[in-house]
């Protein structure tokens, strides 16, 4: 192994390492430190992209893997659409709280496994009609690979679906930027004042490492799209828009600023005769 690669692969065990001890310190309790993902705002886009999910799938008795899974913020909500779920996590502390929650008429529907989601993907020899996952992207240190290895557990007609990344994003208006920024501000502020109040502690610190391609900007969804469509898939539907802690400044956010900082992507595996 030359020295880079070495290098390369020290780095990639410490993002994993760290992933796994930040998730375990948020435990059962993640959803609860991330209101970003359950303000009003943020519940209607998921509503709806499942909505269109469930549409494409059609076929109640499809197989779903869900990679990082955690506490069941897709993977619940797709169980109880009547799919039959596979669901993976690093983190055992999120597994276990996600398995307390699984109706006992679901449990034959349901198998989670506590695996880092590049070693399950490597290992697995199952194919699934959907693909799906939640802010997992911008935790990896090679999501490209990782990606092009789940594109090829599709079969034609597959679906693949990532939510809630954060994005790369450009705000060219200097006055547009102030606003934004003041929006953030803000909504960071009464997010800090919650936490305290509730006595949730957090680890702000402890994201530097785990959320690592956050040191990029996020996620490029057009280098995202390229991948994808080299492993033989057509994109669906690219949404973005503007996540904030709370529903009011997202919505603020997105409708009259028109800012963007995060993005759902949908897209299909390409049947033979296409």
């Amino acid at each position: 192994m030359t020295a880079d690669l070495a290098k390369n692969h020290d780095l990639q065990e410490k993002v994993l390492a760290e992933n796994r001890r930040v998730h375990a310190l948020e435990g059962e309790s993640y959803l609860s430190r991330h209101p970003e993902q359950t303000n009003f705002f943020q519940t209607g886009i998921l509503r709806k992209s499942i909505h269109q999910l469930c549409a494409r799938l059609g076929n109640e008795e499809s197989r779903i893997l869900d990679l990082g899974c955690g506490t069941g913020y897709l993977y619940l909500k797709l169980l109880a659409e009547g799919y039959r779920m596979t669901g993976v996590d690093l983190s055992k502390e999120m597994v276990a709280g996600l398995k307390g929650k699984i109706p006992v008429a679901s449990m034959s529907r349901s198998s989670l496994s506590v695996m880092a989601v590049e070693e399950f993907v490597e290992t697995d020899v199952e194919t699934y009609d959907a693909v799906v996952m939640s802010a997992l992207l911008h935790h990896l240190y090679d999501y490209q690979s990782l990606v092009r290895k789940v594109c090829r557990k599709l079969p034609p007609g597959g679906l693949f679906w990532v939510f809630f990344e954060p994005l790369q994003q450009e705000i060219t208006s200097p006055f547009r930027y102030l606003l934004h920024k003041r929006i953030a501000r803000l909504d960071e502020t009464a997010y800090q004042f919650e936490m305290k109040a509730r006595r949730i502690p957090l680890f702000e610190e402890a994201y530097d490492l785990s959320d690592y391609q956050r040191r990029f900007g996020g996620i490029d969804p057009n280098g995202l799209i390229d991948v994808l469509q080299s492993e033989g898939l057509q994109i669906i539907d690219v949404e973005k828009y503007c996540s904030r802690r709370y529903g009011l400044p997202a919505f603020l956010a997105t409708h009259l600023l028109g800012t963007q900082n995060t993005f759902n992507l949908l897209a299909q595996k390409r049947s033979i005769a296409d």
